[in-house]
Formats: C-alpha cells, sequence, structure tokens
C-alpha cells in the first residue's frame, strides 16, 4: 500500500512540476491589441443589456449598460498574467477574460470569479 502511494504522489509531483515547465516560457498576452471600441452584452448584478465597452492600451476599460432605469457604468483594468491568460478586476468583481473568435471576428468574453453573469463583446468596425 505504501509503494502505491509512493506512485501516485510522485506522479502527481511530475504532472504540477511539467505544468509549471511548460508554463513559464509562454509570452504574456498583448492587452494593447485589445484597445477600442466594442459591443455586446453584460449580465451583472444591475442585469441583462446590451452593453459598450472602451479598452485603452494599457487595459484600462470602462463598459456601460444600457438599462431602461438609465445607464449603468463601471471601470476596471485587463492584466496579463505570464501565463499568458488574462485577468478583470472591476468595481463589479473580478475574473478572467478570454479572447475568442466570432464569425471570423474578434471577441472578448468577461467570465467572473464563481460564475454568475459576465459579458461577451465584439470589436466595433
Amino acid at each position: 500500500m505504501r509503494q502505491r502511494w509512493r506512485v501516485v504522489v510522485t506522479g502527481v509531483a511530475a504532472v504540477a512540476l511539467a505544468g509549471c515547465a511548460t508554463g513559464a516560457g509562454r509570452p504574456a498576452a498583448d492587452v494593447g491589441a485589445l484597445a477600442g471600441e466594442w459591443r455586446g452584452r453584460w449580465l451583472g448584478p444591475a442585469g441583462h443589456a446590451v452593453a459598450a465597452l472602451s479598452m485603452k492600451p494599457d487595459g484600462v476599460y470602462r463598459a456601460t449598460m444600457f438599462l431602461e432605469g438609465g445607464d449603468r457604468t463601471v471601470a476596471g483594468v485587463v492584466t496579463p498574467l505570464p501565463s499568458g491568460r488574462l485577468r478583470y478586476q472591476s468595481g463589479d468583481g473580478n475574473g478572467e477574460v478570454r479572447v475568442e473568435t466570432a464569425g471570423g471576428a474578434p471577441a472578448l468574453r468577461f467570465v467572473p470569479d464563481g460564475g454568475g453573469g459576465g459579458g461577451a463583446f465584439r470589436r466595433v468596425p
């Protein structure tokens, strides 16, 4: 039994180290390439609505939800991690930003930590 346990622990450690080694050399995502105007939808504490997002080359953004009771604006920042992943922080929470392709065009998906909301945006031509 002890022998089997050592094999399992050694295998888990090897997988963890391999994951660290492969991620260490990956460059951070280029936030500057995401700068510009984006349109889409946002689901947050205020509701679900059409939204606009404007991002600067340094990752600072301002998003506006267009709600019947009045527009709601939130500011935040998108930060690249050494792993190449993108994270966002805002007044509405934190999460991951995924750069995707939708219909051949670049798209951004904001996925909040813990689920429950987020946004999907396409670049304005």
